[in-house]
């Protein structure tokens, strides 16, 4: 209740601030409407109509309506609304509209109040989705609909290199593959291997990952042999044999699989729609605001904008730029808290969730 009182008080606000530039013979008359209806309060010339009040009360949700909809809670709820038309009256009396920042955040409310009605309606009606429109954006993203059969693997390679003759690298690899089958389908024991003997480094990092991929003959990227032995494994956990490539001696686990996805156009007809519409929208949203700037003689003057100073505190900048860093470290690289101290900063959250929970008097404003 307190929020629509205030955003349309900030409406009020600006449009007042326009009138006055008008002049203000007609500041009364666009701040309080005389409409003839039944007159519900008044105060200093200004006469508060139950058509006027319409216009806050048709914004509320018709339940929290329901809930007034007796003498004592209908005055409590239109005394609330008189209240603020008298502050605002008030407020403009006692220079309110002088302050810069109250000006701003009034604008920011009729940008966001035309942006959400007068200009979404209008870039809602413009969009048309046709049957083709639709079909056309299936055949170009045929392999999201359809896909063929895909395995996840990790793997451990030993490389023959200048250093290392196929012979030794082999018998490495049998070794590491005996340790492998040991320690049995422990995944934690496995990249410890990865840690310790891969000589691939750009998945060692993860652990010896290599996500998921397709059969080499369904357009995969692994060499024919990987793609074979890693198929060939059934269950999660399982371990190939030694498989040779042209990059050494191979050690897979298979970690995920998943089925063909085959949708046919009908299956998915609902989704492009929705897809092709949130781009039109989005496309549509850009145009206007685009068209709105040459109507209105936009120049925006980027190297004067960059010189705008933000005042930011130099402990918030650094702490900022530190977690930026941060962010960038892989999350196998970031350390961990220990399960004592995670509980007790869940147990924490959760307490601060429940304090700030609204009171059922909050939920009624």
């Amino acid at each position: 209740m307190k929020k629509v009182i205030l955003l349309s008080l900030s409406t009020v606000l600006f449009f007042t601030f326009v009138s006055c530039q008008m002049g203000s013979g007609d500041v009364d008359s666009v701040l309080f409407p005389r409409d003839g209806g039944q007159v519900i309060a008044e105060f200093n010339g200004v006469r508060i109509t139950d058509r006027y009040l319409a216009t806050y009360i048709d914004q509320l949700n018709p339940y929290l309506k329901s809930r007034y909809n007796t003498p004592e809670k209908k005055e409590e709820l239109i005394s609330k609304i008189v209240e603020g038309e008298l502050l605002a009256k008030y407020a403009i009396k006692k220079g309110a509209l002088e302050d810069p920042a109250l000006l701003s955040k009034i604008k920011s409310t009729i940008a966001r109040y035309y942006t959400g009605t007068r200009m979404k309606i209008d870039i809602e009606e413009s969009i048309q989705v046709t049957e083709e429109d639709m079909r056309k954006y299936y055949e170009e993203n045929s392999d999201t609909y359809n896909q063929p059969e895909r395995v996840k693997a990790s793997h451990i390679l030993i490389r023959v290199d200048e250093n290392r003759s196929k012979a030794e690298a082999e018998k490495k690899a049998r070794n590491v593959l005996r340790q492998a089958r040991a320690l049995d389908k422990d995944p934690r024991s496995f990249n410890q291997l990865v840690n310790k003997y891969s000589d691939d480094e750009g998945s060692k990092r993860r652990g010896g990952d290599l996500g998921y991929f397709v059969r080499t003959e369904d357009g995969g990227k692994m060499v024919q042999a990987f793609s074979d032995a890693a198929f060939a494994l059934e269950n999660v956990g399982d371990l190939s044999d030694l498989v040779e490539t042209e990059h050494g001696f191979h050690i897979i686990r298979l970690t995920g699989r998943r089925d063909p996805i085959e949708r046919s156009f009908d299956d998915v007809k609902r989704n492009i729609e929705q897809t092709l519409r949130g781009e039109m929208r989005k496309n549509s949203y850009e145009n206007a605001l685009e068209n709105i700037k040459k109507e209105m003689g936009f120049k925006f003057y980027t190297e004067r904008a960059a010189e705008v100073d933000l005042g930011i505190p130099d402990d918030v900048q650094q702490s900022s730029q530190k977690f930026d860093r941060e962010r960038k470290v892989p999350s196998r690289e970031r350390p961990k808290l220990d399960k004592e101290k995670l509980e007790r900063i869940q147990e924490a959250i959760k307490r601060q969730a429940v304090e700030e929970s609204p009171s059922p008097e909050d939920e009624e404003e």
